[in-house]
């Protein structure tokens, strides 16, 4: 998680003083970059507590196509509200967000898109395609600025503009050593020709490739949003990549801006302030091969070893 902490320390030092939506104010930067290798951990931020069930479920409520908030609290198993919750209506409706986005993207006036459908299919059929990519930012959905986000919802759009808007999977061949070090046996390479063991890998349903996933964010609250961000998208990859039978690769997140809103730099210094090498990474386990997205489950992941330092409670801009 080094290029998180330095991307805080680097909002700290060199942060442009600037105004935004909320009226609280951010120091901010422009077109940064992080990179995160998923076969060294799974990133999971150790420096403060982040809580993995609210990660998950929010996504899975992504993935179901929900645009419910109140299905979003009933998953959590509790009564308390979500960061969904200041821009819903009473009865939860949020209007066209991510989720709806993501599996029914509205085409044509006749007909919906399922673009997870589409990436699965994609990534299964044509690997190498350079179009494995699914887009939150629909513009005839796009929330009017001068309105509020009741307001936009009524109207049918979105009551918040997405943050995270597209994504983009990429695939590239396991080396023959990789290969190896993923094939469920013990027979030793050396015994046979690269090409023969191939066949023995192949037979033994033993992956083929890789999977990258490729964030661009347009705009990110580094201190509260960017580490359930950075966990969701990884999670994604490991989910898309346990169907299409890849081995989870490297997750790379592109902004747009970038910031850290002014009511959180006492708690971002505090972060810094921490032993951040004093936990490793956890390791994520998926119980078992699933062959649809939408059979996951909350209980079908297993976080093990997340050692982390205490929760750092920050406000949210609204």
């Amino acid at each position: 998680m080094d290029c998180y902490y330095d991307l805080l320390e680097e909002l700290l030092t060199d942060g442009n003083d600037s105004d935004d939506r909320t009226g609280t104010g951010t120091l901010s930067l422009f077109g940064k970059h992080l990179e995160f290798d998923l076969k060294k951990g799974f990133p999971l931020l150790p420096g403060k507590f982040t809580p993995f069930k609210l990660v998950a479920n929010e996504l899975l409520w992504f993935l179901s196509g929900s645009t419910d908030n109140e299905q979003l609290r009933r998953m959590n198993g509790n009564d308390k509200p979500t960061i969904w919750s200041e821009w819903s209506l009473p009865n939860g409706e949020l209007g066209p967000i991510y989720g709806y986005q993501w599996r029914k993207w509205w085409c044509d006036g006749e007909s919906n898109v399922d673009q997870i459908d589409n990436l699965i299919e994609g990534l299964i059929e044509r690997p190498f395609s350079r179009r494995h990519i699914v887009s939150a930012w629909n513009v005839a959905d796009i929330p009017y600025e001068y309105w509020s986000p009741k307001e936009n919802v009524i109207n049918g759009r979105m009551a918040l503009a997405p943050c995270h808007t597209f994504f983009q999977f990429g695939v590239r061949k396991l080396s023959f050593f990789e290969r190896v070090k993923y094939c469920p046996s013990d027979i030793q390479p050396s015994e046979y020709y690269e090409e023969e063991f191939h066949k023995i890998m192949d037979d033994m349903k033993t992956p083929k490739y890789a999977l990258s996933c490729h964030l661009y964010q347009r705009s990110c609250d580094t201190f509260l949003g960017l580490p359930f961000n950075i966990a969701s998208y990884a999670l994604l990859t490991e989910m898309i990549a346990n169907v299409v039978d890849m081995i989870p690769d490297r997750l790379h997140i592109s902004f747009g801006d970038v910031h850290l809103y002014k009511n959180h730099i006492e708690q971002a210094n505090e972060l810094l302030s921490r032993d951040l090498y004093e936990y490793k990474l956890p390791k994520l386990v998926i119980d078992r091969k699933y062959h649809s997205i939408d059979d996951f489950h909350i209980e079908s992941y297993d976080l093990q070893k997340y050692n982390y330092h205490p929760t750092i409670k920050a406000p949210i801009a609204i």
